[in-house]
């Protein structure tokens, strides 16, 4: 094996890997679809007063507001469960706010639980079906992950 055969071969070993992450990027080959978060994420920048929620009480904590109709069984569910969901928080209960409005008062008129960070930037958006376990998932982390509040 000559010179010219190693040194094309070492170039070719540092090219490829190169070649083959600008084909997946660009032909979005291979990039997975998974995710960690299991409510939707809110458009950036949209602040609570953008939807029609209420000022908030107290500015340095998050908050999980509840926005209820008439007669939404998941809504009362877990809102009667409401004070649990606070306590499953443990230590970080001090930093959270557990609100209800009613849906008649958002823009957004249909039934959510959203999660608004102490900015008023709101973070999550949840259907009222949804197992408050992973919403105390996504909380759990964005309070681990946070700084503020």
């Amino acid at each position: 094996m000559g010179n010219r055969t190693i040194f094309w071969s070492i170039w070719a070993i540092a090219i490829l890997p190169v070649i083959a992450a600008v084909v997946m990027y660009f032909g979005q080959i291979g990039v997975p679809d998974g995710r960690t978060h299991h409510g939707e994420l809110v458009d950036y920048g949209t602040q609570y007063s953008d939807i029609g929620l209420p000022d908030p009480g107290d500015p340095a904590k998050w908050q999980v507001v509840l926005s209820s109709a008439e007669g939404c069984k998941p809504c009362s569910s877990f809102s009667e469960g409401s004070a649990n969901f606070h306590m499953a928080l443990g230590r970080e209960k001090d930093r959270v706010a557990v609100k209800k409005v009613a849906a008649a008062d958002l823009t957004m008129t249909e039934p959510s639980i959203w999660i608004v960070d102490p900015l008023g930037n709101v973070v999550l958006r949840f259907g009222p079906e949804i197992n408050p376990t992973l919403i105390l998932q996504d909380l759990k982390r964005l309070l681990k992950l946070s700084k503020v509040g």
